[in-house]
């Protein structure tokens, strides 16, 4: 009975392996191309940069570290000589402002935008800006450099979006008190501003689609799984759960993948011809998702775009029209 047992949960085991290492089957040629990976020094980020150049894309990696040492490394293993770096800090509007304001001058158009960047733990509640700084890093700085970016996605031909979400996104507590949380109280932990911060991704993907829908471009957000990643280490850190420690762990060895993993439905996501027409969805292993049901609420959405329009201070002339 015993053995019976161990063999049922080794064939689980394997069978969940092979599902989540599962590969994009994206074949498509990206020559010609141009793709912004916000965050593309490292993890996903990196990762996504280098399968997107392995098939002929010019890569822009915007990252708050330097990256050339990166941009060497990709360039030599993928023979790809058109990759670039430029330096963004998402945890600051005015750099935020000022890389846009620089990419402009180099670009022409960008086919791929991905929102990457992002960050589970800071030692500082809020930036210069008073905005929260996980918020900003992860969703608000996101949510200005897609808007500042617009003229250069309408002037590409099929232009995608990505957000990233997380499978936290279901463990938000998300209101408008504390989408912007810069005072410390006993009800928000860090660990929620990093959930919260994703769903915020999510919702800013699903609503962008709804905008830009007749420009022809496609905004999507995307689960990447369970990644062993930098920022799932730092978001262990935060949580004074010993339990939620072990779970997460265990969770990570069981379905856990390497970023090149994760990677996958980025990738796919941003590149497969299958998906050219599809907007507003949410993807995870390489499959549609389905979202939390606080985003089926359109009045929730459109606080929490107001608001966000509001404390990265975008102009009449930087919102979308309706």
């Amino acid at each position: 009975m015993l053995l019976l047992i161990f063999l049922v949960f080794l064939l689980l085991f394997i069978l969940i392996r092979i599902f989540v290492n599962r590969k994009s089957e994206s074949l498509a040629c990206l020559v010609g191309k141009t793709a912004l990976v916000t965050g593309g020094n490292s993890g996903l980020g990196y990762a996504t940069s280098f399968l997107l150049a392995s098939r002929g894309c010019r890569v822009i990696i915007a990252d708050q570290n330097n990256s050339d040492k990166t941009v060497e490394e990709i360039k030599k293993i993928t023979g790809n000589q058109q990759i670039i770096y430029k330096h963004l800090d998402l945890s600051s509007l005015k750099s935020t402002r000022e890389f846009a304001k620089e990419l402009k001058k180099t670009e022409t158009k960008i086919d791929i935008l991905i929102n990457n960047a992002g960050t589970g733990n800071s030692d500082k509640l809020k930036t210069n800006d008073d905005l929260n700084t996980i918020m900003q890093i992860n969703y608000f700085g996101a949510f200005l450099l897609t808007h500042l970016l617009l003229d250069l996605l309408r002037a590409a031909e099929s232009p995608r979006v990505i957000f990233m979400g997380s499978i936290s996104i279901f463990f938000n507590n998300l209101t408008m008190k504390n989408l912007n949380y810069i005072k410390h109280d006993k009800t928000t932990w860090r660990k929620d501003l990093y959930s919260n911060s994703k769903l915020c991704d999510v919702l800013a993907a699903q609503e962008f689609s709804k905008k830009l829908k007749r420009f022809d471009i496609m905004v999507n957000s995307v689960d990447p799984g369970a990644v062993n990643t930098n920022i799932f280490s730092s978001s262990l850190a935060i949580t004074p759960s010993l339990w939620f420690r072990f779970i997460t762990t265990f969770s990570l060895w069981i379905i856990g993948t390497d970023s090149f993993g994760g990677a996958q439905t980025i990738f796919d996501v941003a590149t497969n011809p299958k998906l050219a027409s599809q907007t507003g969805k949410h993807y995870s292993y390489l499959m549609q998702w389905f979202k939390p049901s606080i985003l089926g609420s359109q009045k929730f959405c459109d606080d929490v775009w107001k608001k966000t329009e509001e404390l990265v201070k975008l102009s009449p002339e930087e919102k979308i029209p309706n």
